[in-house]
């Protein structure tokens, strides 16, 4: 994939009913946050497309499903996945470290972190400000390694991206993306499961774009449920402090349990941390309640499909419709896939459907 300019203006939706669960029957449970995951029924999925299991919705949300209304839907979305791939073998190593042969550096340094410009002292990047990434002739997999729980000081296990050129003291944007439920485990021997979809996924096979310039980390969340809001700031946190990290550009994105962490993370921290956030096949309308308009302060693209039976599609036309009637009007837009069940997240992440979700990202920064 090569960047491209993102596009596209929607107007504000209503809602398609959409209910059920095509990744498989599960019965409920409770995550470490207190989030509970009820029980779903199995239901048609898109073909092509591998839904994860069964997802919770926001307990602060309704999930009860819509039987009337229509949606408007972007008819130009491709609706087929990415060619299956070959997952490459995995490595540890300590985070935020280069893949040099024969060099060992303390878990989360690098060999510098300020730039001098013929003065004495650090230099703070500009909140413009991106590194060149070279070409160094090696595949994504090449700057992909997890990072068991112990191994840092993080609270989670989780899988680190570094683009070529990282470790030379330039500031990076970030971008923390949140798996589905699907993907939870004890951050040590199940942290395997966390590269099954999103960036991780494309990273490991090496159909990551090793021109795009984010640091990714992808946290393991431990437990059942979804990822609580004070888990995500606090790995957000750890971050910032252990990468070369431009605090200007942190970026946020989940699929499915973890969009529903990421917009019950922004409903309770807004622009604190993030200067823009992807969610994919989440549920905001907890957040929405609880923030209004205040969560439009944050950029937000919204991806869903309106055929989704695990997490009702009214999960994201209802916060998105609503901060769209917001004065003024916040930088805040959807994607609702016509004929695409839970699985929206692929042709978004792999950008089959058009929309460059990292170029957008990159056009949004905290002044």
């Amino acid at each position: 994939m090569k960047l491209r300019n993102w596009w596209f203006v929607l107007p504000s939706l209503t809602l398609l009913a959409a209910c059920g669960d095509n990744g498989g029957a599960t019965t409920g449970s409770t995550g470490t946050d207190g989030t509970t995951e009820p029980a779903t029924t199995d239901a048609t999925t898109t073909p092509g497309t591998t839904d994860e299991p069964s997802n919770p919705s926001n307990p602060a949300t309704s999930d009860t499903p819509t039987t009337d209304g229509t949606t408007t839907v972007d008819p130009t979305v491709a609706t087929t996945d990415a060619p299956a791939t070959t997952d490459a073998p995995a490595t540890t190593d300590a985070p935020g470290t280069t893949e040099a042969p024969g060099t060992t550096e303390a878990p989360g340094t690098t060999t510098d972190d300020t730039t001098t410009t013929g003065t004495t002292g650090p230099v703070e990047p500009g909140p413009e400000d991106i590194p060149e990434i070279p070409d160094d002739g090696m595949p994504s997999s090449a700057h992909f390694k997890k990072i068991p729980l112990g191994m840092s000081e993080a609270a989670q296990g989780y899988w680190e991206y570094t683009p070529p050129g990282y470790g030379g003291g330039e500031k990076y944007p970030l971008l923390v993306f949140l798996h589905g439920i699907g993907e939870n485990g004890n951050g040590d021997s199940e942290l395997d499961k966390v590269p099954n979809n999103g960036p991780p996924k494309l990273q490991k096979n090496d159909d990551w774009d090793t021109t795009l310039p984010f640091v990714v980390l992808s946290p393991q969340h431990p437990g059942g449920g979804c990822p609580g809001s004070g888990e995500v700031h606090s790995f957000i946190e750890y971050a910032m402090t252990h990468y070369d990290i431009n605090p200007a550009r942190v970026y946020l994105t989940g699929l499915s349990c973890g969009a529903i962490g990421s917009w019950g993370y922004l409903g309770d921290f807004l622009d604190e941390q993030i200067a823009a956030m992807v969610p994919i096949a989440g549920d905001g309308k907890g957040a929405f309640m609880k923030a209004k308009c205040e969560l439009g302060r944050v950029p937000i693209w919204a991806f869903h499909g309106d055929q989704d039976p695990t997490v009702n599609v009214s999960g994201t036309i209802e916060p998105v419709t609503g901060l769209q009637m917001c004065d003024p009007k916040p930088d805040v837009e959807m994607v609702i896939y016509p004929g695409v069940g839970h699985d929206s997240w692929t042709q978004t992440y792999n950008l089959a459907a058009g929309h460059d979700i990292y170029s957008w990202l990159l056009e949004h920064y905290k002044q």
